[in-house]
């Protein structure tokens, strides 16, 4: 499969960090794949020779508890502090936007992710493993040894699997590939879970938006990126019907504007997917949002594979046409 893939030999590369502690963490308001495959990342490098502790840049979310409670795992803490000149690792995400504020500091030594190239520079030459799987707990599988994959505690198989299922939406996802089902069906049986319940059950915890106010939502999912050189905010949430947002909508629309006005953003999305039924209600704000408020998409579930190249090309039509 066709991919970006740079692998340098990890735990010599960099001499000078002796035993430096490595931080290992994923993009801000995390989803399930940052903050379970950060924690299997690390275990990971430890497996390597390479002293690494995974941290979260956020709350997690319901989907997220419940796979860390199903895996028997404690959350890793809140990232804090500077990373001025520290050791790290990232999980899931390469643009910086999306990162902490003193990433552009610190001392990145390698990626595990299943995005595009978002920006990201490096001191020094980085162990980088990109790959166009649905999930970077795939990546993460994709990498390891058969003698660290038969190591892998069930715990652990736990969190990827949970990732893998997240990330592709149970493989409803267009981002899913057949490396991502044959990782999760090893990942199922070293873990001892039945793999078609365990879906249901976080699926139900996936779409689960009760008593979370309008402000929360926006954010949970939250992403930022940069499309022809344009700030962009992207809001995902999961639902099992877009009835279950009725209510909050207007709350969330006016979330959406003020998000816009806050961040000076250029556009400011809002993604209503509707995994039951395969499609995605799009809400825009910002300067340079398409001339339609809104608009609902059929097929679209992927911020990833299928929001982000629709948005260029939506940008792309606008730049023709002034």
């Amino acid at each position: 499969m066709s991919g970006f893939f740079v692998f340098v030999a990890g735990p010599t590369r960099f001499p000078n960090l002796g035993h430096s502690m490595i931080n290992v963490f994923g993009h801000l308001n995390p989803d399930s794949d940052a903050i379970c495959s950060a924690v299997a990342t690390a275990w990971w490098l430890n497996q390597r020779g390479q002293r690494a502790k995974a941290w979260r840049l956020g709350e997690m979310n319901r989907e997220t508890q419940f796979i860390f409670q199903q895996a028997g795992v404690s959350a890793p803490e809140l990232l804090q502090g500077s990373l001025k000149d520290k050791p790290v690792w990232l999980v899931d995400f390469t643009e910086p936007a999306q990162g902490p504020e003193t990433l552009e500091e610190s001392l990145v030594l390698g990626v595990i992710d299943h995005h595009r190239l978002g920006g990201l520079f490096t001191r020094e030459p980085a162990d980088i493993c990109i790959k166009p799987f649905g999930c970077s707990a795939t990546v993460l599988w994709e990498t390891m040894s058969p003698e660290i994959r038969r190591a892998l505690p069930p715990s652990l198989a736990t969190l990827m699997l949970g990732a893998i299922l997240s990330d592709t939406i149970a493989f409803r996802s267009p981002t899913t590939t057949e490396t991502d089902r044959q990782a999760a069906t090893r990942l199922s049986a070293l873990a001892g879970i039945d793999c078609e319940a365990f879906s249901s059950e976080l699926l139900q915890a996936k779409t689960d938006i009760r008593g979370i106010d309008a402000q929360t939502l926006l954010h949970r999912d939250l992403k930022s990126f940069t499309l022809q050189g344009k700030k962009v905010f992207i809001a995902q949430i999961e639902l099992a019907s877009l009835r279950q947002v009725a209510e909050l909508q207007p709350s969330l629309l006016h979330q959406l504007e003020t998000l816009a006005n806050e961040t000076s953003a250029d556009i400011c999305v809002l993604m209503l997917t509707d995994i039951s039924h395969t499609c995605s209600e799009l809400f825009f704000s910002g300067p340079a949002r398409p001339a339609d408020s809104s608009c609902r998409v059929p097929g679209m579930l992927s911020r990833k594979k299928q929001l982000l190249p629709w948005l260029n090309e939506r940008l792309n039509e606008l730049r023709r046409t002034s």
